[in-house]
């Protein structure tokens, strides 16, 4: 057996560890990252636990599931690598994080397929990163994009995650660093300007510097953000066309400003579906019905000089339909943009 397989096999430092407790399976604690003890250190390192403390030496060189002993009580603890769910929902947190299983269903909605024979370098856009849930399912989606090339070879897969507030990034950093040793760092790029637009015009401006064609280069953007309708345009312009703009969003009143926006500013946005993650542990589903809907008001009620027929917004769960969290996930696609001669043909006809 290769060294590099027998050390894949144990718990080295670095490595971030589950311990479960055998008569209590459902208490659960995640500890570390794992470490030597240093010669400077009074106390060896060691996970605190609501059954005594664990070393991270009698944890260190085990394999997964090893059963281990607190040392100050003797309880037995079975030691695992996290999950990905595990990893975001015991991990501390400095932002309310979207939870593993609906971040899963909303990079799902995206449907991203990466085509490794295309000569394009496929960038998606994340705002913000946040806890860093997010960053983690859609890294893990486009990896293997990245997996099998040579350490010199350019990114066939890159993902811009972006947050104004900088503690928050370098905590989304940190969580990306220590899941699974780091096994997506390299498919992710942090950045912290005060907006998603500043971002994304400075690299507009960085590329017409360069000579280069101003081109939409975008495969995908995911916004997490407080007020999405605020970062539409400049997202729009920059998606290629037919790729995805995922929004997600606590409140469905949320969904109904990016809705209205995409109108009143003529976005080459097309609405696929808004979709409710359910409250449990994640990833079930129930769709929405969001659209105009043309009502008469009853004559009593009509003010002098206005007009009958009024324009509101439908939001209700969809009757008979069934998709297999909590939350709201819009899912826009950009349209076909005509250019001036198109719309000249048309006029001419």
């Amino acid at each position: 057996m290769r060294p590099g397989i027998a050390l894949a096999n144990v718990f080295r430092p670095g490595d971030v560890v589950l311990l479960r407790d055998v008569l209590r399976p459902s208490l659960a604690i995640l500890g570390g990252p794992l470490r030597l003890r240093a010669d400077t250190e009074d106390r060896p390192p060691s996970i605190n636990t609501h059954r005594g403390e664990v070393r991270h030496a009698a944890i260190l060189n085990a394999p997964p599931r090893s059963l281990v002993r607190s040392h100050t009580a003797g309880a037995t603890f079975v030691a695992t690598f996290p999950t990905l769910e595990e990893y975001i929902n015991f991990r501390r947190r400095k932002a309310t994080p979207i939870y593993a299983f609906d971040a899963a269903a909303a990079v799902a909605l995206a449907d991203i397929h990466i085509d490794e024979r295309d000569s394009t370098v496929f960038e998606f856009l994340e705002a913000g990163t946040g806890h860093g849930s997010l960053t983690l399912a859609i890294a893990r989606i486009i990896h293997a994009a990245n997996a099998n090339l040579d350490k010199n070879a350019p990114r066939k897969a890159i993902l811009h995650s972006i947050d104004s507030n900088k503690e928050h990034s370098k905590y989304g950093i940190k969580n990306l660093r220590e899941f699974r040793r780091g096994l997506y760092v390299d498919d992710v790029e942090f950045h912290t300007p005060s907006t998603p637009s500043e971002y994304l015009q400075s690299r507009i401006e960085s590329t017409r510097q360069h000579g280069e064609l101003d081109i939409p280069f975008l495969s995908g953007a995911f916004l997490d953000l407080p007020s999405p309708e605020y970062e539409l345009d400049l997202i729009a312009q920059c998606l290629k066309t037919d790729c995805p703009l995922v929004v997600f969003a606590p409140s469905i009143t949320q969904i109904v400003d990016v809705l209205e926006d995409v109108p009143a500013k003529d976005l080459q946005l097309s609405m696929c579906k808004v979709v409710e993650l359910l409250p449990g542990m994640g990833g079930s589903m129930r769709e929405w019905d969001l659209r105009r809907a043309t009502i008469r008001q009853p004559q009593d009620q009509i003010r002098q000089g206005d007009n009958d027929i009024r324009e509101k917004w439908v939001c209700r769960p969809l009757v008979g339909e069934r998709i297999v969290g909590g939350g709201f996930v819009a899912i826009f696609r950009k349209k076909l943009q005509k250019t001036r001669r198109d719309n000249a043909d048309m006029l001419e006809r």
